[in-house]
């Protein structure tokens, strides 16, 4: 019997106006997919279109109907039973063929950050979550959406993470970690779209801190640590970290 090789490379990769997730917090959460497929060709108008919510191994996936006819399921079904934090979901989009190979992919998103309700603000750059630690305050993790700030549970971040030496003296070393993490471990330069720094390269280190790129060059360490550093220091001055040491210091002196 003759193999049929699958043609991947006509993959078309969605953008985040094409396909973009809000996602409502609640017990459990629920979400709404914002697709917009027109662009496709017509010959997809059957395609089927299905939205994944994902963390690490656990998945739910939900049918959107087709190409031709998006059919969002009722609020009822899109509700997130299987995770125990929204907060650390991820979405990803496929459209699939029923032609000629049923099940090949021909479009997708994948690592989609849902943008989350206006009422429960998350950090630009990293999310918070309260475990034992065995003694230390504070440490950091990470998944495919990026870094999670983990604090010592008997204390919570949403006390810790506002302090003000915490904000000075944790902060800067939370970034580098997490720069170092991406430039130097997984040797990233900030293009690869479905990495979390890419996200960060656009949205924060070019934007905001006007950083230049990251050198490209992933063999050269220094040259990279070169660029962390001067990050570390942008990112301190964008967070006045020793303004908010001195002024947790004088309310720590009056409290006295």
């Amino acid at each position: 019997m003759p193999v049929r090789h699958l043609n991947f490379t006509n993959r078309s990769k969605l953008t985040r106006e094409q396909a973009n997730v809000l996602i409502h917090s609640g017990n459990p959460a629920t979400f709404e997919a914002q697709l917009s497929l027109s662009h496709l060709p017509e010959t997809a108008g059957a395609a089927r279109v299905f939205v994944e919510a994902y963390h690490r191994t656990t998945r739910m996936r939900f049918d959107f109907g087709t190409v031709a006819k998006i059919a969002s399921p009722p609020p009822h079904e899109l509700r997130l039973t299987e995770f125990a934090d929204w907060k650390n979901i991820s979405f990803r989009v496929k459209v699939t063929s029923v032609s000629e190979l049923p099940g090949r992919i021909i479009a997708w998103a994948n690592n989609i950050h849902p943008r989350g309700p206006v009422d429960d603000p998350q950090s630009d750059l990293v999310r918070w979550k309260d475990t034992d630690l065995g003694g230390l305050l504070w440490d950091l993790e990470f998944d495919e959406r990026g870094p999670v700030v983990l604090i010592e549970k008997t204390l919570g971040h949403a006390t810790i993470g506002q302090d003000g030496c915490f904000i000075a003296s944790a902060y800067p070393e939370i970034f580098r970690r997490a720069l170092s993490e991406a430039v130097l471990a997984d040797r990233t330069s900030g293009d690869d779209p479905d990495h979390w720094f890419t996200e960060w390269s656009r949205d924060y280190l070019t934007a905001k801190l006007r950083l230049p790129p990251v050198p490209q060059d992933a063999n050269d360490v220094e040259q990279r640590r070169d660029w962390i550093e001067q990050a570390v220091t942008a990112f301190g001055r964008q967070f006045k970290v020793i303004d908010q040491w001195r002024a947790a210091s004088i309310i720590r002196g009056a409290q006295q």
